[in-house]
């Protein structure tokens, strides 16, 4: 199948007979289905992405229920088709054997990083890299993974750049300035600051889930989490004594969340690389680790510490929290897990 003929089936659902015609072309045995709640016949969806896969040809397709990948109401989920979002193409990866039908963009399997770049040349203004590379072409994102040695391709990744979320049916008021909000880091609930800049945004709403866990949900509509430090005794006062630990910012649909809507510290955007970032705040992090599809850099600053979470596929921020300085701690992994 030719590389044009199969990114044009992304986008296309999976009732559609040309996407039927790849399944068939590529020996795919499964089809995709939502994941269904075992306890309950009728309901609810709990799984609206499905992968079928033929590791002899090399290759990986990805679904999604049509509803969720519109971010309409969780009630529809499971309604509708699903739609064809990625598209895996192996190359030097375990457990696949290598894609045999000819890459997009003219890349081959054997090609080096340098090599992938050349041929790329065209929509260099999109890249982004860091672990892997990624390109933006029209309504695809196309990302490449490589060896450990960047001497050939692991795998090219081609996915339908997510929609945005529907628009709000209603106004909400306009984010704090970012100093405002850094000025907030280790003050009492009860502070008037604090109640200036957040009570527009709704915090006063979520007094009593603050009360019991210490956490205000602003993930609708602001995609912000606040937090805050509870004291161990609770007393009729205890709003004096929680003290503002910090703010997370997040991009849109990053846990189920809208994006956040105003400025970030160090002006790091969601659309920023992790090398970006870095460049932001002119230096290496105190402390970074990287997985298969994540990782996180801490930066420790007078102010406040830095914590940003970015995407290793996309190479993009999905998270941003700050917090009061020495309240966070680098993860330590359980020896007995």
């Amino acid at each position: 199948m030719s590389p044009q003929d199969l990114l044009s089936l992304l986008g296309a659902r999976n009732t559609d007979p040309a996407v039927e015609s790849a399944l068939v072309y590529f020996r795919v045995r499964n089809r995709p289905e939502v994941e269904i709640d075992e306890d309950d016949s009728d309901g609810p969806v709990v799984g609206t992405q499905s992968w079928v896969k033929n590791s002899r040809a090399g290759i990986e397709f990805g679904f999604d229920d049509e509803a969720a990948w519109r971010g309409l109401d969780e009630t529809q989920f499971g309604q509708g088709p699903m739609v064809l979002t990625e598209i895996y193409l192996y190359g030097s990866h375990q457990g696949v054997r290598p894609y045999q039908d000819a890459l997009p963009f003219g890349l081959t399997l054997l090609d080096d990083r340098a090599t992938v770049r050349k041929r790329m040349a065209s929509y260099e203004a999109t890249r982004h890299s860091y672990i892997r590379d990624t390109w933006d072409v029209a309504e695809i994102r196309i990302t490449v993974s490589y060896t450990d040695d960047e001497s050939a391709i692991a795998f090219v990744l081609c996915a339908l750049r997510e929609p945005p979320l529907p628009p709000l049916d209603y106004a909400i008021a306009p984010a704090p300035a970012i100093d405002t909000l850094i000025g907030l880091l280790a003050a009492s609930l009860d502070d008037p600051a604090v109640e200036s800049a957040l009570d527009p945004l709704g915090l006063q709403d979520r007094i009593d889930r603050i009360e019991e866990t210490g956490e205000a949900d602003l993930l609708t509509p602001y995609g912000l989490l606040v937090n805050f430090a509870m004291p161990p005794k609770k007393r009729k006062q205890w709003r004096q004594d929680a003290l503002l630990a910090g703010m997370t910012f997040h991009q849109e649909r990053e846990l189920d969340a809208r994006r956040w809507p105003g400025d970030m510290p160090y002006g790091v955007t969601f659309d920023d690389s992790p090398e970006t970032v870095a460049d932001k705040l002119a230096r290496a992090p105190d402390a970074q680790e990287d997985e298969d599809f994540s990782g996180y850099a801490v930066w420790n600053e007078p102010s406040l510490t830095f914590h940003v979470l970015y995407s290793t596929m996309d190479n993009r921020v999905m998270r941003v929290s700050m917090f009061a300085p020495g309240l966070w701690k680098e993860p330590v992994e359980d020896d007995d897990a």
